[in-house]
């Protein structure tokens, strides 16, 4: 049994930008866009080919499972219009501690609402829910995901050769953490890191 007390379906998170909320029937034709964007494709693990019945599979079943079980926590981000943006998530959620995953069309990138998402959802899962890590990894070369994590507060990511695995290989990696304690804005100039 998960020692956090956490609830087993997802509240709404909500500020000027975006809407944090439960994925819905509603977002699934945006969400088989999203997950087909070839930047989804090459810097997360969702299926390829990904068809409708994986973004329903995804919604209907394993998000609500997850939220039951307290393993992983998943909103649909959605602007005020509801449109959805994408999706972000407290992945593998273990003692005082979860990963941050995220995916986001390309019509949401650079537009700022994956920052306000982040905010939220680290607000969210330290002042909230009580845990007192998060971690942020992101494959090796994917720099806006590693730039994203320095604009809200997360620590200089360390390299990890191997770390992630892809459709079966292994992929190297960066791995950063942002505690509870811990400012939650960017502490140093964004430079890409080096693995040397």
């Amino acid at each position: 049994m998960n020692a956090l007390q956490l609830p087993t379906e997802p509240p709404t998170l909500s500020d000027e930008k975006v809407t944090l909320a439960a994925l819905s029937e509603a977002d699934v034709d945006q969400l088989v866009l999203n997950c087909t964007d070839p930047t989804a494709v090459k810097w997360t693990t969702v299926p390829t080919p990904y068809t409708e019945q994986d973004a329903r599979g995804y919604i209907l079943e394993y998000v609500p499972k997850a939220w039951q079980e307290g393993s992983a926590l998943n909103w649909a981000v959605h602007d005020h219009d509801g449109q959805l943006l994408g999706t972000i998530e407290l992945a593998r959620v273990r003692a005082s501690a979860a990963d941050i995953g995220l995916n986001f069309g390309p019509h949401a990138r650079g537009t700022g609402a994956a920052v306000a998402a982040c905010r939220l959802l680290i607000d969210y899962a330290f002042d909230e829910l009580g845990l007192t890590h998060l971690h942020w990894i992101a494959f090796d070369g994917n720099w806006a995901s590693v730039k994203l994590s320095w604009k809200v507060g997360f620590q200089e990511p360390v390299f990890i050769p191997g770390f992630l695995e892809q459709r079966g290989e292994l992929w190297d990696c960066w791995h950063a953490t942002l505690l509870a304690s811990s400012p939650r804005t960017a502490e140093r100039d964004w430079r890409v890191p080096t693995s040397s």
